[in-house]
């Protein structure tokens, strides 16, 4: 949203104004149902006054069918006002869904606060329903409205006294009734936001069980759950008994209305001034009152609901990054990288541009810098000068990698993180997306460059074999490499890896690095280009077929040389041996 406070109104407004239309046409049809709700008693004390009593066949034979185009016409009428309010809640549903996955998928995505994903999938799942349910809800209560002045004017048209009576009682209970709503508001919303957490809770939870077994922290864990879920269900009990005190009042209300209608109704027979047909239509009618003020009611609390659900699908959307300031440097497929880790790199360390360089590092807490580095490179962060000095930072042509547009950064520069994310889908749509194929012989040295030739041998549909959400129909191994493959796709981009070929065998491993090796010449005879690649390893095969590798020193000292030469020095040999 262009608003830097999140308004959930403002989003519920959004909506109503997109399915105007719609909720013009399902207030016109649910209008008439409504209405012959209200005419069918009606029609019944007519049928009672003006045929039945006077024995007029003709006349109870006309009034019948009257009767019978009016139940034609509620019936008409509520089925395709509900489909056509229906359809656009469930579109706006869709939609905001949509927002919401391009949003959070986005890469200048950055939440304001710390979300956990399930309290993502919560908010993408349940409040997006229960937003855009005020569609329906307006849908079905400008038709109650328009029940309600039916009803009024048949009652003032049967007797004045009567009407007069409905008229004053129905708006001062409906006056009760919405004095009772802030106290729902705020129970709705504690009720939807405990609903989040204790979501987000059981995803998180379910996400690392494995590692909470192993780790004998599962209990701890799910007592943790059990308070998040203990707080949804005491907030859901609050609701509960809003809404339940809230029935009650309509209940209240529209029994006051019928026994005020029902006293007036009997002593204008007895004085005659009303008909016992009349009477009972207005009984009938004065009864049926309680559905549109029901109706109106459930408006009311389902627009609180909606508003509160808005607010944090709002909330939401308004995460992002601010791109004030980002830049955006020509697309060079030999930009030149450098690497600024203080105080180790005593200054700027710069990977030759075109080259296939793998990073060796002695000390582990070195490597957990370059690695949150290499990974998060693209992250904006407000940095203080002091701040840069002490900062490592990756940085492009130059340009420190956390001011370059994130919309734009993955046009110039792919970084792969170690962790293999796959999503359900074919193993081709995992490495290439929407982009159409390459040429055969670039495909073939693609798939053999990150081991997928081998991974497509065991699967009779290629290419096209179904992968689960997260790849859990593939071994570490096989999920390995088609994140791999997804690396080295498309244009000579400059490439950053993390450690490509952990989870595979030694001997795949060492095909991986004859392809990579087969790939990169054949891009440069092409013409194409094969760019610069960056890999942090300490594969021995990756090592030896890396054009250069640079050594971090555990005295803080760095080397760059080949596998062949650093191979003398005890410190390299000891942490690239396995």
């Amino acid at each position: 949203m262009s608003s830097s406070r999140p308004s959930g109104p403002l989003l519920l407004r959004a909506m109503l104004r997109a399915e105007r239309g719609r909720i013009i046409a399902a207030v016109a049809l649910l209008s008439c149902w409504t209405a012959g709700e209200a005419l069918v008693p009606a029609l019944i004390g007519a049928t009672i006054d003006h045929a039945i009593a006077g024995g007029n066949l003709t006349g109870l034979v006309l009034w019948l069918i009257a009767l019978g185009l009016c139940f034609a016409m509620l019936s008409f009428g509520y089925r395709y006002g509900a489909r056509l309010g229906n359809s656009g809640m469930n579109r706006q549903v869709h939609q905001l869904r949509t927002r919401i996955a391009e949003h959070v998928m986005a890469p200048d995505y950055r939440p304001r606060s710390a979300r956990m994903p399930g309290e993502i999938a919560t908010i993408t799942s349940v409040d997006t329903d229960v937003s855009a349910s005020v569609i329906r809800q307006a849908s079905l209560g400008f038709s109650a409205l328009g029940g309600l002045l039916v009803c009024a004017a048949y009652l003032i048209w049967a007797n004045l006294w009567v009407g007069l009576s409905v008229l004053i009682i129905t708006p001062l209970g409906m006056a009760a009734l919405r004095w009772l709503t802030p106290r729902l508001s705020k129970a709705s919303d504690d009720l939807q936001s405990d609903i989040a957490a204790s979501g987000a809770a059981a995803a998180d939870l379910m996400a690392g069980i494995q590692v909470l077994r192993g780790i004998g922290g599962h209990d701890q864990a799910a007592a943790h759950y059990r308070e998040a879920s203990q707080r949804a269900a005491n907030a859901g009990i609050v609701s509960a008994s809003a809404s339940g005190r809230i029935d009650a009042a309509q209940v209240m209300v529209s029994g006051t209305v019928l026994l005020s209608a029902a006293g007036l109704g009997a002593w204008q027979v007895t004085a005659s001034s009303m008909s016992i047909g009349a009477l009972l239509g207005v009984l009938g009618v004065a009864q049926f009152l309680s559905t549109p003020l029901g109706t109106l009611v459930s408006t009311v609390e389902a627009r609180t609901r909606s508003v509160a659900a808005a607010e944090r699908v709002a909330t939401l959307l308004a995460d992002g990054a601010d791109r004030s300031g980002m830049q955006r440097p020509a697309q060079r497929s030999d930009g030149v990288l450098t690497i600024d880790l203080p105080p180790f790199t005593h200054g700027a360390l710069t990977v030759t541009p075109g080259s296939f360089t793998v990073l060796v590092c002695a000390e582990d807490s070195v490597r957990s810098q370059l690695a949150t580095m290499l990974s998060l490179g693209g992250e904006h962060q407000e940095r203080t000068e002091a701040a840069a000095i002490t900062h490592p930072r990756l940085l492009l042509d130059g340009i420190d990698i956390s001011h370059i547009d994130p919309a734009y950064l993955p046009s110039l520069l792919r970084l792969a993180p170690h962790q293999a994310h796959l999503v359900e889908g074919s193993i081709k749509a995992n490495i290439f997306g929407e982009a159409p194929l390459p040429d055969p012989q670039a495909l073939q040295l693609l798939l053999r460059a990150s081991g997928v030739d081998e991974l497509l041998e065991n699967f009779p549909e290629g290419l096209e074999h179904r992968v689960q959400g997260r790849g859990f129909n593939l071994s570490g191994g096989q999920r390995q490499r088609v994140a791999l493959a997804r690396a080295l796709a498309g244009g000579p981009l400059i490439r950053v890896l993390q450690e490509p070929t952990s989870a595979v065998d030694s001997v795949t491993e060492a095909n991986i690095a004859q392809g990579l090796l087969r790939w990169r010449e054949n891009a440069q005879i092409t013409g194409a280009g094969a760019g610069t690649l960056l890999i942090l390893s300490t594969s021995p095969t990756l090592l030896h077929a890396a054009d250069e590798v640079i050594f971090f020193d555990r005295n803080g000292s760095i080397t760059r040389s080949t596998h062949v030469e650093l191979s003398a020095k005890s410190t390299y040999e000891k942490v690239v041996s396995r």
